[in-house]
């Protein structure tokens, strides 16, 4: 399965666009085969209870989404989960508590086991953002929950990988690192959660088609042509995707102030991207 994490569209002035969220999901949804909504790249962390809502109204699926949720609490996330379940989501895709991470310790599982009690749950393992490891201890003991169904895990570090083969039978793994992506199905990975899947949908469908059919010439031939594409994604984040998508006329709109609109690798983004959209593989 391929599901992009798809941006939220703000304007120049940070308000949400309701309308661009509609537009942009609908260019997205027929080249794959689901969506993730208010995750890392969807900037669920800047989000209000209010415009969470507005956003999951507009919206609208066609296809099965998850919804992100990256909260502090169980009754900041109580809110967040109604919503989601009242919008059709087919699961939860949650990063664990961070601010007071060190302090947590088996309330992490608690954390987890009582959301899963409400709707079924993927656990999101993102250090890169988070600057929390979800213990390979706790993902085992939480593969246990019959409600929590898998994992995004977007570090890159195959070891995980494959850690969650081995061990969690059953266990649904999606990566949300485009650079690794091939090394995480051939680790048994469902599918990518991926930022780049936004901008060349195409590609890397193809790239797990190759994979399935067993045609791993042409899958680590495509991994790497896209190595440029997702490696400067996962180091220019939101606001190199949002320019991306702009750049090919999609309303992506800007990232939320104050982070910046422009990206400084733009420069070296624009090759990588013009190159992949002679070959057909973008939007």
């Amino acid at each position: 399965m391929i599901l992009p994490p798809i941006p939220t569209p703000f304007d120049r002035q940070g308000r949400l666009d309701p309308g661009a969220f509609r537009e942009l999901a609908q260019a997205l949804e027929p080249l794959v085969d689901g969506l993730l909504v208010y995750g890392s790249n969807g900037e669920g962390v800047h989000l209000t209870p209010e415009e969470r809502a507005q956003g999951l109204r507009a919206l609208a699926p066609t296809k099965p989404f998850l919804v992100g949720l990256m909260e502090e609490t169980l009754p900041q996330a109580e809110g967040a989960l109604q919503e989601a379940r009242a919008a059709g989501a087919m699961a939860l895709l949650a990063t664990p508590p961070r601010y007071y991470h060190g302090s947590l310790g088996e309330g992490l599982l608690r954390y987890y086991q009582a959301l899963a009690e409400g709707t079924p749950l993927f656990l999101y393992h993102v250090p890169q953002n988070t600057r929390v490891d979800l213990p390979l201890s706790a993902v085992e003991a939480l593969a246990e929950h019959p409600n929590i169904l898998g994992i995004k895990d977007s570090s890159g570090d195959l070891h995980r990988l494959a850690f969650y083969q081995a061990r969690l039978k059953g266990f649904r793994v999606f990566t949300g690192h485009a650079p690794t992506f091939l090394g995480a199905l051939a680790l048994r990975a469902e599918g990518g959660i991926l930022a780049a899947a936004n901008l060349a949908p195409r590609a890397y469908r193809a790239l797990l088609e190759h994979f399935r059919a067993g045609r791993m010439a042409e899958a680590m031939e495509l991994q790497k042509r896209l190595f440029p594409l997702g490696d400067l994604l996962s180091r220019g984040g939101v606001p190199l995707l949002k320019q991306a998508l702009r750049h090919l006329g999609l309303p992506a709109g800007y990232p939320r102030p104050p982070y910046p609109q422009e990206s400084p690798l733009w420069g070296s983004f624009l090759p990588v991207l013009e190159s992949l959209r002679e070959e057909g593989w973008l939007l």
